[in-house]
């Protein structure tokens, strides 16, 4: 099938779906009878579905990159993307081509626009989630990976049937005005994604979060596995990856820092829930690739780029730097949104700094420069702020030359992969 719009064209259709804010389960009702329109795709596929608010791309990536280790041919799903749109539809680790997404596009647009006439419209997350579940059947998929949105209850993905696993991933504070403003809430409403199936929980979380999820699994039937992270040894730690043992097998992750290896227990846990061999599991965790999530993108000087973007992945950023970068504080380059906690984040990131350059986001959600700079002063003493963020990006890089340390860029996913696209036109 040959479309008549051009990849561009399909994009802006996308990005063009109104943004609209769907309450209760409002959202997961209108993406199930849009994919009904669709004819209703991959019904047959072998589906795990995750949730949580930090943590959930890289072990939606570690299970999708088992899964197709065992020789299952795997769609994934994720929200959001971080270098372009098409990574948000992949299989076996291929993002979907350009031509095929602007088939898609024109394959399901006549539903979009039956929905309209409606009066129900589809939001762009929702579209997105039906072209995936579109290409992953037109494709001959055996399983999929489907990471949410913001929640459960709350999230369009919550139409699927019941997978073969739910996985909720580290529970913190994040979309509170959808979601709740307590753990308890927010956990009520991810561990929707439970519907009386095998479920696998990440081992640290807030104690009412942790009971508001076994009180799922109890009103459902469904069996919970929590991991011991008690039985991990980490053999290795550096800029290369880690290497660790765990349940008597040693397993080599190539994604930096030590919240990696604790998403990873999750994910091999859930990989023998699943009933994948230790082969399959081990070099699934060996390949996986996730960008943006402390990805070393230079050597010299070391440049790491983090998405860390609230003070749960702050804190997770915190632990895992001092051992890849010992004694030596790095530059610092950090822009955040305005809708995230970013005086509480950068309270724990900033004393780790030797210096911080604080930019203004390329988003219409950023915080500016110079409120960034305010909650970075609390922990540092040398911040300056550079509005613009790529002007902040050359003064950060040539900083961390000069004085021999590492450039960590963190605080925002947009911010992120700005940056690492930039990083090429830079010397």
């Amino acid at each position: 099938m040959n479309s008549t719009l051009t990849f561009q064209q399909a994009i802006e259709y996308i990005h063009a779906r109104p943004r609209l804010r769907l309450e209760g389960d409002e959202a997961s009702s209108r993406a199930a009878a849009f994919l009904h329109k669709l004819g209703n795709p991959g019904r047959g596929l072998r589906l795990v579905h995750i949730t949580g608010t930090n943590g959930k791309g890289s072990a939606a990536a570690m299970l999708s990159s088992m899964l197709t280790a065992s020789g299952c041919k795997t769609g994934l799903f994720i929200s959001p993307y971080v270098l372009e749109f098409r990574e948000r539809i992949q299989i076996d680790r291929e993002m979907i081509p350009p031509q095929a997404l602007a088939q898609l596009v024109e394959m399901a647009a006549g539903a979009v626009e039956e929905m309209e006439r409606e009066g129900t419209p589809v939001n762009e997350f929702i579209l997105d989630f039906g072209l995936a579940m579109l290409w992953f059947e037109q494709q001959g998929c055996d399983a999929a990976v489907i990471e949410a949105g913001i929640g459960g209850q709350h999230d369009a993905t919550c139409c699927l049937p019941p997978p073969a696993l739910s996985v909720i991933m580290g529970i913190g504070l994040d979309h509170t005005a959808v979601l709740g403003d307590t753990p308890a809430e927010i956990a009520k409403d991810k561990s929707a994604i439970i519907k009386g199936n095998p479920a696998l929980l990440y081992p640290e979380q807030p104690p009412e979060a942790m009971a508001a999820v076994m009180e799922r699994c109890a009103e459902t039937g469904s069996e919970l596995v929590i991991p011991s992270l008690r039985d991990v040894e980490i053999l290795s730690e550096g800029l290369s990856g880690t290497v660790f043992q765990y349940g008597g097998h040693t397993y080599t992750l190539p994604l930096l820092g030590r919240y990696q290896v604790k998403n990873a227990v999750t994910a091999i846990t859930g990989g023998k829930m699943l009933g994948l061999d230790e082969q399959a599991i081990e070099k699934g965790i060996a390949q996986v690739f996730f960008p943006c999530r402390l990805e070393l993108v230079r050597k010299t000087p070391p440049v790491i780029i983090d998405g860390a973007h609230n003070l749960h992945g702050m804190n997770a950023l915190k632990e895992s730097l001092p051992p890849l970068l010992g004694d030596k504080r790095p530059v610092l380059l950090a822009g955040m949104l305005r809708d995230k906690d970013f005086g509480d984040a950068l309270g724990v990131i900033a004393p780790l700094a030797e210096k911080i350059i604080t930019v203004t986001v390329d988003n219409p959600r950023t915080a500016s420069a110079e409120e960034t700079a305010a909650a970075a002063r609390t922990g540092c003493k040398d911040v300056r702020v550079v509005d613009d963020w790529k002007e902040g990006l050359s003064r950060a890089l040539e900083l961390a030359r000069e004085e021999e340390r590492a450039l960590v860029i963190c605080g925002s996913l947009y911010l992120a992969a700005d940056c690492r696209a930039q990083l090429n036109n830079i010397d």
